[in-house]
């Protein structure tokens, strides 16, 4: 095994039944709630294998989604002999732990190519697409000599000049295109009307697209990266399938449909990385598809569809996969058939093979937004990664507005239809400033739009070299707030079990384009006003079957427009229960669950939210339950039936039946209250190298801290860690409920006392009820983990206990 900077300490799980292994409730296909994606990505051995997933199991995560990454060893190869021999040892492992395991089926990503094998099988298997080659011709009012022309794709070899185009300058229409004859060696002759003429010689080639290989010398740019396979051509999918899935089965055997419930494919992509400019995707044959695409019963012919192909660039604005969403026309008309073959070929295929193995296929597609495609998984998905969606009041990253903000609700909404899990990959390529704060946010924003599987990007196997800064943050060992994500995966859990158990009633359906839902501002008015939806295709005849009302954003040109009181009002007509906050609540997002099991709030904003909620069907022993810290609290209602929500930033309350669990006694309102102080903090866990983390090596870090920022020490300017503070405090008799405010903490806090954890503190305000403390000498410890960046990026985040400390009761 290779070395890597050492990691001192271990985490500290959450207390409780929800500590270590144990079986996990089944649905259909495999559990829901948190899993963890494995990077593979250097040089393993069992040992290694071993020791990451006992970590992962006590950390309370219910599966793991096993990948070969950038960076992986030659030794180990990419499905080899010795790594399928780990994966069944990974496996087997996983079936002691009681995890159950996503396989993912390529060598980094986009899927489809295993890793350049389909392409070496057979050089027509890379991904094709349309390119185009323009010339300007001006024919006099004589008509003149008519000459040739021989358009060349630079020096390829096996392009395939697929048609030549000449269209009146100027006009983009297809009814004065003509289509031009080719003739041997490749000349076409320019016999043309007088006036001026642009003719595009339409080529059928390789897309030069690449996918990131398994090892570190075949990420993109490279020489020897792999090159991507033509996923709309049946017989490289059946190649990839046997490659990759065949060689699973082979070494798994027994373990699929039991301890591996899925395989998880990851946004293919028709062209590859890195493809030839203007790229469309192709594969040959289409052309007859489109004509079908196009056909409303006149009769279209291949002949009609290559005279139309040069609008293909007459400035639609394309995404990186080469479709144009708003497109229409012939246009439109094209990308529908690419997606149906893509559907057909590619997915319907890992589909298939999937079902006959007992296994779901799970992943999601190239684009957020894109419901048609999401909805050929058995577990739809998508990904959120890159920063792409942060909390704050950015409208380009505030995950209520663009493509980039419907993909929780894309995958909810096509896992409702099958009845299924959604799945998303998220917290990917963050960067290692990514705090819990963040993290927190982002699967709130997840579970509050209906996905129950969330697959946490990711756990590295190493963090030598380079491989620290592809796609990171690492979640486990190599971060420094590893010891605090154990409970932040058991309310993950927590949270999908219970919407997994009472699926969300979402009241509205709002029509979509199956390719791109709409966001803006009706959707975004829907979510501030604690309105819930599901995307619904505008041709899917049974969706007024599933929702009340059914909203089309087309007819509302702005959120101003959209009257939320009377859609409720429509909505109470209906029986659909309808959730009011007085006053309004625009960060509260609520989540109805069906079968009259409760309520969940979830708070996306920043500032404390204090509402009056008007709900229906409150049962009288309704209580506040904390999915965080699972403690119950009584509920206060006003003399209309109203209920009071008072709810702090990344907090979640759910109102749901006490069920004969114990209610916690409420935290002092008032009272008396203490300074504690003698803080002595010790230095318990450091990750990197210890003996690089101050500015300066000949200045030593001081053996105790205090309160205070552990980054302003010379000595430990960049330590990216832990520390345990410990201090003591009297705590008089008569005490019934103590609540501890930790002040400023960079960046995660657990609270012991005397020696047992008793709460989790991940983000801001740090304020902590403790319960009933003995009175007398009590021993209160926090172990403090700041951010990782300090280490990695050189930052100088606030680090450690900074309080002031005060305990009240």
């Amino acid at each position: 095994m290779t070395d890597h900077p050492a990691v001192v300490g271990a985490p500290v799980a959450p207390s409780g039944p929800e500590t270590g292994p144990r079986a996990h409730p089944q649905r259909p296909g495999g559990p829901v709630g948190p899993y963890a994606f494995v990077f593979w990505n250097d040089d393993l051995d069992d040992a290694a294998v071993l020791a990451q997933l006992g970590e992962i199991a006590e950390a309370g995560f219910v599966g793991v989604t096993l990948s070969a990454r950038v960076g992986l060893s030659r030794r180990v190869g990419y499905l080899t002999d010795e790594f399928l021999r780990l994966v069944r040892v990974a496996v087997d492992e996983c079936a002691r732990l009681g995890l159950a395991v996503m396989l993912y089926d390529e060598a980094s990503y986009p899927s489809g190519s295993a890793n350049g094998a389909v392409v070496a099988r057979d050089p027509a298997f890379a991904a094709r697409c349309l390119v185009p080659v323009t010339r300007d011709v001006v024919v006099p009012d004589d008509g003149g000599e008519t000459g040739y022309w021989r358009p060349a794709l630079g020096r390829d070899l096996d392009a395939r000049l697929l048609a030549v185009v000449a269209r009146r300058a100027g006009d983009d229409g297809p009814d004065d295109a003509v289509l031009l004859p080719v003739r041997a060696p490749g000349l076409v002759r320019l016999d043309l009307a007088p006036g001026a003429w642009r003719v595009t010689a339409v080529f059928d080639a390789a897309s030069g697209g690449t996918i990131r290989g398994a090892h570190a010398e075949q990420d993109d740019g490279s020489a020897l990266a792999p090159p991507a396979a033509d996923l709309l051509n049946r017989d490289a999918v059946a190649a990839f399938l046997e490659l990759t899935h065949d060689a699973y089965a082979a070494a798994l055997g027994e373990h699929l449909g039991t301890t591996v419930v899925a395989m998880f494919t990851d946004e293919p992509f028709l062209l590859g990385r890195g493809h030839r400019r203007l790229a469309r995707p192709y594969t040959p044959g289409l052309e007859s598809e489109v004509a079908a695409m196009l056909d409303d019963g006149s009769g279209v012919d291949v002949e009609q569809v290559l005279r139309r192909l040069p609008e293909l660039w007459d400035g639609e604005d394309t995404r990186p996969g080469g479709t144009a969403p708003d497109a229409t026309g012939f246009v439109r008309a094209y990308d529908d058939a690419v997606r149906a073959r893509l559907h057909r070929v590619y997915y319907d295929a890992q589909a298939a093979w999937c079902a006959a193995h007992g296994i779901a296929l799970t992943g999601h597609p190239a684009e957020p937004d894109d419901l048609a495609t999401a909805g050929r998984l058995h577990w739809p998905g998508q990904d959120t990664v890159w920063r792409w969606v942060l909390p704050g009041g950015d409208p380009a990253t505030s995950g209520l507005d663009g493509p980039e903000s419907t993909a929780p609700k894309v995958a909810a909404s096509a896992a409702r239809l099958r009845g299924a899990p959604a799945v998303t990959e998220v917290l990917g390529a963050y960067g290692w400033r990514l705090s819990l704060d963040e993290a927190r946010w982002l699967l709130d924003w997840y579970l509050a739009r209906g996905v129950t599987t969330p697959v946490l990007h990711a756990f590295f196997a190493s963090v030598r070299g380079g491989r620290a800064f592809e796609s990171e943050p690492d979640l486990g060992r190599w971060n420094s707030w590893w010891p605090h994500l154990p409970p932040l995966v058991a309310y993950v859990r927590r949270v999908a079990e219970l919407l997994d158990a009472a699926p969300p009633v979402w009241p509205v359906g709002v029509l979509s384009r199956p390719d791109a839902v709409p966001s803006g501002p009706v959707v975004r008015a829907l979510l501030e006003g604690q309105v819930d939806f599901g995307y619904v295709d505008r041709d899917d005849e049974s969706a007024a079957a599933r929702h009340a009302v059914l909203l089309d954003p087309d007819d509302v040109p702005d959120a101003t427009a959209l009257d939320v009181a009377a859609l409720k009002e429509r909505l109470r007509a209906t029986g659909a229960p309808v959730v009011d906050a007085e006053p309004a609540a625009p960060d509260l997002r609520a989540v109805v669950l069906s079968d009259h099991a409760g309520f969940v709030f979830f708070h996306e904003g920043e500032t404390p939210v204090r509402t009056w909620l008007r709900l229906p069907s409150v049962p009288d022993d309704a209580r506040w339950w904390d999915p965080f810290a699972d403690t119950r609290h009584p509920v206060e209602r006003d003399a209309d039936g109203r209920v009071l929500l008072e709810l702090e930033r990344r907090r979640t309350l759910a109102l749901v039946p006490a069920a004969g669990h114990p209610v916690s006694r409420a935290a002092p309102a008032s009272g008396r209250s203490v300074d504690v102080t003698g803080w002595r903090g010790t230095v318990e866990r450091v990750v990197g190298d210890r003996d690089a983390i101050g500015d300066d090596p000949a200045v030593a870090a001081p053996a105790e801290l205090g309160l205070g920022d552990w980054s302003r020490e010379p000595g430990l300017r960049r330590l990216a860690g832990s520390v345990r503070y410990v201090a003591e405090v009297e705590v008089p008799g008569g005490t019934v409920s103590a609540r501890l405010d930790l002040g400023v903490v960079g960046e995660a806090a657990t609270v012991s006392v005397d020696g047992v954890v008793v709460v989790h503190a991940l983000a801001a305000p740090y304020v902590v009820d403790l319960g009933p403390l003995a009175p007398g000498t009590r021993t209160l410890e926090v172990l403090v983990s700041n951010s990782a960046a300090n280490y990695y990026e050189g930052d100088r985040r606030p680090s450690g206990l900074l309080g002031p400390v005060t305990l009240a009761w």
